[in-house]
């Protein structure tokens, strides 16, 4: 049985949700693995023998908050991690950053409707469709398909972007599975990195259902990916009163694709309800056409965010410009 792509949430109503909310209310919401495939993307220095000690017990979100270092080390854990995670829970009470300064990126979408750069012979995009048929008459189905299912789809459209953008830009443009990323007040490991020789340029969340989560974690690996791109810099660069710069982030569950923009004067975001491919095999034998559309159009965007990424001049007053031109204030 085949199912159409949901109508999210505005990008907007996600955030204000999320940014009202301690991560505790997240995280009470996941079952067994939603928890344990949280946990994998901290660095708590946690072993497989850890996770399957959370599986044994049933352990799901809400229980996992109430859980203390005492009650882990009877279930079998050594003090070491037993003490990490209770001090983790601990640290899940404080509240969420405040993204309400979200706004939609008209200006931002119109541009990369524009981009017409991408020809329907690229070879890149052939060979991203034929791997994305491929793969769905060997998916049994998507319906509430795992992370790790709609992850091989994204991964071909990402890699298709990344080299459609490098031929047009004649840039090094390199894409990281599952990097640790460090930031002043976080750590933790993203999906896709995607970079050039020096800098981050685009951090990929990718779902399976939770667009919610998607949001709040992607949010925080930009910040984290911004400060890493800053510690690159100079000092006169990176520490000057006019120091600016941005990054790009996607959320996304292979079917629905949200992309944001992650500065210092604010967080921008797009809707996903007009970025969604339907990735079922019923789109492939009644509208190819469409689907084909739908993947050249996602990829036209991310091959925008990465041309405007590795392009740009790299003064601070040349950047702040570039992006008050995207940005409708």
């Amino acid at each position: 049985m085949s199912s159409q792509p949901s109508t999210p949430s505005s990008p907007s109503s996600i955030i204000e949700e999320v940014s009202s909310r301690t991560m505790s209310d997240v995280v009470k919401d996941f079952n067994t693995e939603e928890l344990i495939e949280y946990l994998k993307k901290k660095n708590l220095k946690l072993e497989e023998s850890h996770f399957k000690i959370l599986r044994k017990e049933e352990i799901a979100g809400s229980d996992f908050l109430n859980t203390s270092k005492e009650e882990f080390q009877s279930y079998g854990m050594k003090a070491g991690p037993a003490k990490r995670l209770a001090e983790f829970i601990e640290s899940l009470g404080q509240k969420l950053r405040n993204y309400s300064s979200l706004k939609t990126l008209d200006d931002l979408k119109e541009m990369l409707r524009r981009n017409k750069e991408i020809n329907n012979d690229d070879k890149a995009l052939n060979h991203c469709m034929e791997d994305i048929i491929l793969k769905l008459s060997n998916v049994e189905t998507m319906t509430d398909a795992n992370e790790a299912t709609r992850c091989e789809f994204i991964s071909s459209i990402l890699h298709a972007s990344i080299a459609i953008a490098k031929k047009l830009t004649s840039q090094d443009i390199f894409i990281v599975l599952q990097k640790d990323i460090s930031g002043e007040d976080a750590t933790g490991r993203v999906d896709y990195a995607i970079k050039s020789l020096e800098d981050l340029l685009c951090i990929t969340e990718g779902k399976p259902r939770n667009i919610k989560i998607g949001y709040a974690q992607n949010l925080a690996q930009l910040e984290s990916a911004f400060q890493t791109n800053k510690k690159k810099r100079t000092a006169d660069q990176a520490f000057g009163n006019d120091y600016f710069d941005y990054i790009y982030g996607i959320v996304t569950t292979g079917t629905e694709w949200h992309f944001i923009i992650y500065t210092l004067d604010g967080i921008f975001s797009t809707s996903g309800s007009e970025y969604q491919i339907n990735l079922t095999k019923s789109a492939v034998k009644e509208n190819p056409e469409l689907l084909r559309n739908n993947v050249k159009r996602v990829i036209g965007i991310i091959v925008g965010l990465l041309k405007d990424r590795v392009s740009v001049d790299c003064s601070p007053t040349s950047k702040r410009a570039r992006i008050k031109k995207l940005i409708k204030k």
